[in-house]
């Protein structure tokens, strides 16, 4: 069962990435377009943009979240575990989403606070997560660098 887990967990993990990859595309492409239009100043057009990148981010983290769930629900994969407990007694389960959104924008930030670790198979998605999510900020970055080059000075 711990091949067949790193498969799953790793196919799994390609298909989000392409799904990040695909919305964010669409996203940052939907943005330009309509940025195109010229119906807003300057100064909020920066605004939508950087608005309209933080809900791709966040849809990005959010489809992490729901593999990071779906998969702890298969046995043999693996689960979050939170590192505060101090007996097996006080690991709390995770079935709230809340955990899984938290622990996913903190893998997807790289922020790497480490209060809940992955077990089993589900570390490689949480290792490629942050590369997918480090790719993708600098994505957005790029894209509001090359925005604001071109209207910056016109309002």
């Amino acid at each position: 069962m711990p091949h067949s887990a790193s498969l799953i967990t790793g196919l799994t993990t390609v298909a989000l990435t392409v799904l990040c990859v695909i919305i964010h595309y669409e996203g940052l492409r939907a943005l330009s377009r309509w940025m195109a239009f010229g119906v807003l100043p300057a100064r909020q057009r920066i605004v939508v943009i950087i608005l309209g990148q933080l809900l791709l981010h966040v849809t990005g983290i959010a489809v992490f979240a729901t593999g990071y769930y779906l998969l702890s629900q298969l046995p043999g994969v693996g689960t979050l575990t939170w590192i505060g407990a101090v007996s097996v007694n006080e690991i709390p389960t995770l079935h709230d989403f809340q955990d899984y959104f938290y622990f996913s924008a903190v893998c997807y930030t790289t922020l790497g606070f480490g209060d809940f670790v992955p077990v089993g198979a589900l570390r490689l998605m949480t290792g490629l997560e942050a590369v997918v999510g480090l790719v993708l900020i600098t994505w957005s970055a790029s894209f509001t660098f090359l925005e604001m080059q071109s209207y910056w000075g016109r309002g």
